[in-house]
């Protein structure tokens, strides 16, 4: 069995799994994101209202060096999702090819999570953390960050942690179809930052409301298949992805509504 000391920065293994690091970082995340957030302003609000579009604040003109840096932040993501994609959802898929269904849907015996769901799961969860980056490049600019971002970041933190620290097979879920989705989100906004203009947008939204909600119907399922979720830790982490996931789709179907549907009606 792997153990945490051979993960990659498994020194902080510990203080990363301690209930007071995720849960803090969450809250002051959200605390130091909502002190800092742009103002709507009454006139932009307004005109905006008058003209039927969307109010937005004013953006900062990115230097080279700050375009540059989200260049590679956003390939540094993209690279590390594409290859833990490529890792998870190969172990997994070769779980389903040489096990019985319900062993290999329950990993019985713990062999994907021993061989790569522990090591793959962790590196996620720290990758979480990295993430607030998005968040800090977007108010950089002089953006506001929405309640969905905030909620979004602050929530993937809590989920993932819990579901790591009690060994919840569910939590390939979250790996896989996360993954899998910022490796084309992560590459799509590298390429808007190289001054490229690529369609599509609106199907990435559509992709993330797709793997919520097949995601999240997966994971529910596990409840329900006898002696698959052994524990009560593993139990109650389905509880909470689907306490953080189920009110995220809704954020992100209003979200698509909002951005995109007047465009598809006057289409």
């Amino acid at each position: 069995m792997l153990n945490y000391s051979e993960l990659p920065l498994g020194q902080y293994y510990d203080l990363f799994m301690y209930w007071k690091t995720p849960v803090i970082t969450a809250l002051v995340y959200v605390l130091v994101i909502s002190s800092l957030n742009p103002k709507d302003s009454g006139v932009s609000r307004v005109v905006a209202k008058s003209n039927k579009q969307p109010a937005k604040t004013s953006a900062k003109t990115s230097s080279p060096i700050f375009t540059a840096f989200i260049v590679f932040h956003n390939f540094a993501l993209c690279l590390f999702s594409g290859v833990t994609f490529y890792n998870m959802g190969g172990a997994w898929l070769n779980n389903f090819l040489t096990r019985d269904f319900k062993d290999a849907f329950c990993d019985r015996g713990g062999k994907v999570w021993e061989s790569d769901l522990f090591f793959w799961s962790w590196l996620f969860y720290l990758s979480k953390y990295y993430e607030i980056i998005d968040t800090i490049i977007i108010l950089s600019k002089g953006r506001r960050s929405s309640f969905l971002q905030t909620f979004h970041h602050a929530g993937a933190i809590i989920t993932m942690w819990y579901g790591v620290l009690n060994n919840a097979t569910p939590v390939w879920i979250f790996v896989v179809f996360n993954s899998f989705i910022h490796t084309i989100m992560y590459f799509y906004y590298m390429l808007t930052c190289l001054g490229y203009s690529p369609p599509g947008k609106k199907y990435l939204t559509t992709m993330q409301i797709t793997q919520f909600v097949i995601g999240i119907s997966i994971a529910i399922s596990y409840l329900f298949v006898d002696d698959c979720l052994t524990s009560t830790g593993s139990r109650v982490a389905v509880y909470l992805n689907a306490s953080y996931v189920i009110p995220l789709t809704f954020l992100f179907k209003n979200f698509a509504k909002k951005t995109y549907g007047a465009k598809s009606k006057s289409s």
